[in-house]
């Protein structure tokens, strides 16, 4: 298993999160890039959290084959999304996953999601049991960046929900386009497909 398949299982959910490149041809890239510029269909109805039922065939397709095998709770489009730092839920066994559509961004035009330690903030650490961030651990009083990932064209990101996470600014004229899904294991309703490289186990 190489470093960009890395098994998320284990008390320390902290460590929780992996990457993989090279899902997507450049030609499905592009598509899938010109897609998401135009936003979803009209079936969504306008909804800016597009929810747990994806009803666009190319949003299908994608998640199809970045689902780390959970059920969806909701799925959205975001481009060039400004946010503080923030973790995406509050209880165990959630995962997000960012897919990066945007067919031409390189290093130096920022925009790199920075996973961070949950001692941030005193709710977080209450959050942060089975970690070595918790109240009275041992780096209670010691944040940093767990990992930094750059929106490399086609990249997909699976972390565990709970992660402080922040989308850096971009710092060029390009677009950063990604799509994001928010899932559990608690109602795991997707087979185990062997042959995925992220494998999920319950974590107390």
């Amino acid at each position: 298993m190489s470093d960009e398949e890395v098994l998320l299982v284990g008390q320390d959910w902290t460590a929780m999160h992996s990457h993989r490149d090279g899902e997507f041809t450049s030609e499905e890239l592009k598509n899938f890039h010109e897609f998401a510029v135009k936003g979803p269909s009209s079936a969504y109805k306008d909804l800016t959290d597009l929810g747990p039922e994806i009803k666009d065939f190319w949003i299908k397709d994608i998640w199809d084959r970045v689902n780390p095998g959970v059920k969806l709770l909701s799925h959205s489009i975001k481009t060039n999304q400004k946010c503080s730092i923030k973790v995406n839920a509050s209880s165990s066994n959630e995962y997000t996953t960012i897919v990066y559509l945007n067919p031409d961004m390189k290093p130096e035009d920022g925009g790199s999601l920075e996973l961070w330690t949950p001692n941030l903030t005193d709710e977080m650490k209450e959050m942060a049991a089975n970690t070595p961030y918790a109240i009275d651990a041992e780096n209670e009083n010691n944040p940093d960046v767990i990992k930094s990932y750059w929106p490399r064209p086609g990249r997909y990101v699976v972390f565990e929900s709970r992660i402080p996470n922040i989308a850096r600014p971009v710092e060029s004229d390009k677009v950063r386009v990604a799509l994001i899904f928010k899932g559990t294991f608690n109602t795991l309703e997707v087979e185990k497909d062997d042959s995925n490289p992220f494998h999920f186990e319950e974590v107390e």
